[in-house]
């Protein structure tokens, strides 16, 4: 059997120290914060580099409120406010300042609003039913429908003091603090679990009917302690099924057709709150919980009739000279909307919509802001234009070219110039006889698909755009070359936003086959690119990617490959330091201590866990490996259903066979607990308590003797 090999790119990303704050102190006006003359502070530095991109006299954003930066602010609030001294900014300051900066990035923008009802149903029909570019989109995490009403609750035991847990697991997010959505959630006393069932449809003897199965659903209210009381308090029942929970305190939110709030204060009579209903055609795509607020993405059909979007039922609609679009062409299925609820009472503080795809847009979310990367092909006309003057110049005459170059220009649709651009081209070929026309098109082929091969960082392109999470106002934006894998591809830190892409592999328009490879870029807070590590995994996709703190991971995969280890300890100038050859390829990985990374995927077919030594970046090693006797896993495609505990040296993971258990002390992966059966989705833990929860059992073991103490039916 053929053996597989991967990639691990190992980028050992360490603090960003004082020498490149100069270049790293972007205009970030959501850190805009008062100062005044005198101080030296982070505050002072982004004024600092606001007022520059401004055009104000500054030489450099120092971080020093001096005589320069006075004057500065002094002639900017001359501007609006009248006479200032110039001896601090203010909030009033700060507001003003938002608000022209916002304003002057998002008509810069790569995303930029409709101007008229017109424009935008013009945009529509043509980027519908447009082949000429990619697709921007959000395909990669879709939300389940659900209709939501709670279950009377079952009887109880009289009331007894709560037990109150020491430690307990939450959902494993990829940023810590900002949840996301999945069947379960614990906060040490109450476990929120959703559960599917199936029913056969039975027929009375005689009768017409069809024979089938209906879904059934519903949110189990368990209380967790003491184990021996382990039971259902109360339920909420759904029609559907999916990762749709959200706890925040006392308010849980479950997200579906409806998204409804819940006080669950009183588990065994949880009371909705409020409720938002979808409107017809429109769909959950992706949530988060932050700072008290759900950040939610609806998507729903563009229609070139209807000049608005209206997310849920009874909202206001966004009218479409509020919507954004992709300055550049690209083809469109999708209007998106990005909001923030309060989740005490569902109202809808911020908003903010956008035109794109269901196919290769990524949203990020950290504490600083909320990222939406989508993917794009540069305009691909002046990318022919420009090899023409450059590689065709004997080939093509210059009035020939000047013409094509002027037919890029036009204000139409893109394919109109599309068309124009090969009748052009047609043209100069008919007019040349049969020995000198079949020269140039055997010439002019072979160049072009040389210059793609050379060229492909031009063409293929994600735009990103950051967006300020208390007002969902653009903060800036960037673009870089290549396409992203999923959330995991961006993680920002220490102010610099860290990007993971694989560019080529497949048949681009010139009938060139690019050859694929992986490329991770630094960002300021403006989005322009610092430094970039390129080229990794010649004829490889990136499989997945993780960043974690001064690290990150990047794995590759198609045949053989090496495990790569890069330190981008200069943002400015990083370096490959080591390699590895190994079998296989992870699909997820895992921080199990500062040197050491678990990777979860596939060898030889079969669920494959890695365990890595990073210590020593020009000797990385893998250190223990296990394969399991299982095909899949849920962790490959969704990481909630990863779970590790730390103190006791031990991870869960769900396979189709069951769940398993395994130890990493001292550095060996062995399997110590397993627990058959299909249905085996999520585990937890409560003080020293695994709770492994299955689609119609909950199973308790003591993990310090693995022993079963308690089972719960939940049918």
């Amino acid at each position: 059997m053929k053996k597989y090999i991967y990639i691990l790119c190992v980028l050992c990303i360490t603090s960003l120290s004082l020498p490149y704050q100069g270049v790293l102190g972007a205009c970030d006006t959501g850190s805009l914060e008062p100062v005044r003359y005198g101080e030296r502070s982070e505050g002072v530095k982004t004024l600092q580099s606001c007022l520059i991109q401004m055009g104000y006299d500054i030489v450099a954003p120092t971080g020093y409120y001096g005589r320069q930066t006075a004057n500065a602010v002094k002639g900017y609030y001359s501007t609006w406010y009248g006479a200032w001294n110039g001896m601090k900014l203010g909030p009033a300051g700060i507001a003003e300042l938002q608000k022209r900066l916002t304003s002057s990035i998002s008509t810069s923008s790569d995303f930029t609003k409709f101007s008229s009802e017109q424009e935008y149903k013009d945009y529509v029909k043509e980027a519908m039913g447009s082949n000429y570019y990619s697709y921007v989109g959000l395909g990669r995490e879709m939300m389940m429908v659900d209709t939501s009403t709670v279950m009377p609750p079952t009887p109880t035991a009289a009331p007894m003091e709560e037990k109150v847990a020491e430690r307990y697991s939450e959902t494993n997010v990829q940023v810590l603090g900002i949840d996301e959505p999945d069947i379960v959630k614990n906060n040490g006393q109450t476990i929120f679990y959703k559960t599917d069932s199936y029913r056969t449809t039975v027929c009375p003897e005689g009768a017409m009917c069809i024979m089938g199965m209906r879904n059934e659903s519903k949110v189990n209210l368990i209380k967790a302690l003491p184990v021996e009381n382990l039971s259902i308090t109360s339920s909420i029942t759904s029609d559907s099924y999916g990762e749709n929970l959200l706890l925040d305190g006392n308010n849980l939110v479950v997200l579906g057709s409806k998204v409804k709030g819940y006080d669950v204060s009183d588990v065994a009579n949880p009371a909705e709150k409020w409720s938002l209903e979808l409107s017809e055609g429109a769909r959950i795509v992706t949530a988060r919980m932050y700072g008290g607020k759900i950040y939610l993405v609806t998507a729903s059909y563009p229609d070139a009739s209807i000049c608005s979007v209206t997310p849920f039922k009874g909202m206001p609609g966004i009218s479409c000279n509020e919507i954004y679009y992709p300055r550049r062409g690209t083809s469109i299925d999708s209007n998106y909307v990005v909001m923030s609820i309060d989740p005490t009472n569902g109202n809808i503080t911020d908003k903010f919509s956008f035109l794109g795809s269901n196919d290769s847009s990524v949203i990020y979310m950290s504490d600083k802001g909320l990222y939406v990367a989508y993917g794009y092909n540069e305009d691909i006309l002046s990318y022919y234009v420009s090899f023409l003057k450059g590689y065709a110049s004997d080939l093509i005459p210059v009035q020939v070219v000047t013409r094509l170059d002027t037919i890029a220009q036009y204000d139409i649709t893109n394919d109109s110039k599309w068309n124009e651009f090969q009748t052009e081209l047609n043209k100069y070929y008919n007019s040349l006889d049969k020995d000198e026309a079949l020269r140039v098109r055997n010439e002019f082929n072979n160049r072009l698909k040389d210059y793609s091969k050379s060229h492909y960082r031009d063409l293929e392109k994600t735009a990103i755009v950051k967006m300020d999470l208390g007002t969902l106002s653009i903060t800036s934006n960037g673009n870089i070359p290549g396409r992203l894998l999923n959330q995991f591809s961006m993680d920002e830190y220490n102010g610099v936003l860290r990007v993971a892409t694989t560019i080529g592999g497949g048949w681009n328009r010139f009938g060139v086959s690019a050859e694929s490879v992986s490329d991770v870029y630094t960002l300021d807070t403006g989005l322009n690119i610092l430094g970039s590590v390129k080229g990794l995994g010649a004829t490889e996709r990136i499989y997945s990617v993780r960043f974690l703190g001064n690290m990150g991971y990047v794995v590759t995969f198609r045949q053989v490959d090496p495990f790569y280890v890069l330190d981008l300890s200069d943002p400015l100038n990083p370096a490959q330091k080591g390699e590895l050859k190994i079998p296989g390829y992870s699909s997820y990985l895992h921080p199990i201590t500062d040197n050491q990374i678990l990777g979860i995927g596939k060898e030889d077919s079969k669920v494959k866990i890695s365990l890595f030594d990073v210590s020593s970046p020009s000797n990385p090693t893998e250190i223990s490996k296990y394969s399991l006797d299982d095909y899949w896993t849920e962790i490959e495609s969704n990481h909630h259903a990863f779970l590790i505990d730390k103190k006791h040296s031990i991870f869960f993971i769900p396979g189709s066979s069951g769940g398993y258990v395994f130890s990493y002390e001292g550095g060996n992966i062995s399997l110590v607990k397993t627990l058959s059966g299909h249905g085996v989705k999520r585990a937890l833990y409560i003080d020293d308590y695994m709770y492994m929860l299955g689609n119609d059992k909950i199973t308790v073991f003591n993990e310090n003797t693995w022993e079963k103490v308690k089972e719960l039916e939940l049918k």
